[in-house]
């Protein structure tokens, strides 16, 4: 099947791609979905390499109030004009009551197919194949009281599993901060030609959230291994 994948850049994107490339769809392109407020913690720039270091056709669709017709037109249009049959999303589950089951809704009576592979399953069970499968996803976004500012730059591997899980469990966040805690963004991936090199970046923060501006950043060929930005002589700010 010929399909779109909603494509934030971080780690559940990543591996709703991978699942659904591995189930036999063709990926034709990314889409982002761009909403007035920039999210900085899935740096547009970053996106943009991603789609790069993957050969893949990368679309950015702006999106506004009221953001459930524009959401269904803006998938109507991937429909008629890149012949789109199916959206891959990397949802995990319904979030809250407020937002329900958002793109099952929206994608409600449209000629397209809404395929999640990573629907109902386990948290940890996600986190483990992602980084078994390769992935380097790299923290961007963390919020008090779970995260301080260390926590930027670092990739997700075993070790930060058993942080996180250990975080769960004495504060009950959720394991994938599904519900804002964190937010990651893949620099590397099997499915990557090239990977992302952030060689200069800024720790931020506003109120009780901390985020990573890149400053320098580009594409480079692959080595054996991607390692922590805090290491390798990377730079912050």
């Amino acid at each position: 099947m010929k399909v779109a994948v909603s494509w934030s850049g971080g780690k559940e994107s990543g591996l709703a791609f991978y699942r659904a490339m591995s189930e036999g769809h063709e990926i034709s392109l990314l889409v982002t979905f761009i909403w007035e407020t920039p999210m900085f913690h899935h740096p547009l720039e970053l996106v943009e390499l991603q789609s790069k270091a993957m050969n893949v056709l990368h679309v950015k669709v702006k999106v506004g109030q009221p953001y459930f017709e524009e959401y269904r037109e803006a998938i109507k249009n991937l429909v008629k004009v890149y012949g789109v049959e199916g959206i891959v999303t990397g949802d995990v589950a319904v979030i809250d009551e407020y937002h329900g089951d958002w793109m099952g809704s929206v994608c409600k009576g449209l000629d397209v197919e809404l395929i999640r592979p990573l629907w109902n399953l386990d948290r940890h069970a996600i986190l483990k194949e992602i980084v078994s499968k390769g992935f380097k996803s790299i923290f961007t976004c963390v919020k008090k009281p779970w995260f301080n500012g260390s926590w930027l730059g670092r990739i997700l591997d075993d070790a930060c599993i058993n942080e996180l899980k250990s975080l769960e469990r004495n504060f009950g966040m959720d394991l994938c901060g599904e519900r804002g805690e964190y937010h990651t963004i893949l620099i590397d991936g099997p499915m990557f030609n090239k990977v992302i090199e952030i060689s200069m970046f800024r720790k931020m923060q506003q109120n009780s959230v901390f985020y990573l501006r890149p400053i320098k950043f580009s594409l480079k060929q692959k080595l054996n291994e991607v390692h922590d930005l805090q290491r390798f002589g990377r730079k912050s700010k």
